[in-house]
């Protein structure tokens, strides 16, 4: 499982929701919005809305949500 996880280094719930799925056997790769403009515009594309909070977290290229839906998804797939 890969997952893509855009959040900022001052953001705690990012970090957990990156333990959280690393805990589950995912590889993943971390994006920090707070690089610019064309990184929140690539967060808002992958989620397909207006996103403005993090963590916005993709899972094998699917749109997840943030971390309360990603706790929900691991639960439901048990990874």
């Amino acid at each position: 499982m890969k997952a893509k996880v855009y959040g900022s280094s001052q953001c705690v719930w990012c970090d957990r929701v990156a333990k959280m799925l690393e805990d589950s056997g995912a590889v993943i790769e971390k994006v920090d919005i707070s690089q610019g403009k064309e990184i929140v515009k690539e967060m808002q594309e992958a989620a397909g809305k207006k996103v403005n909070t993090v963590p916005q977290v993709i899972i094998d290229g699917k749109y997840v949500g943030g971390y309360t839906e990603v706790e929900r998804y691991i639960n439901v797939n048990r990874l």
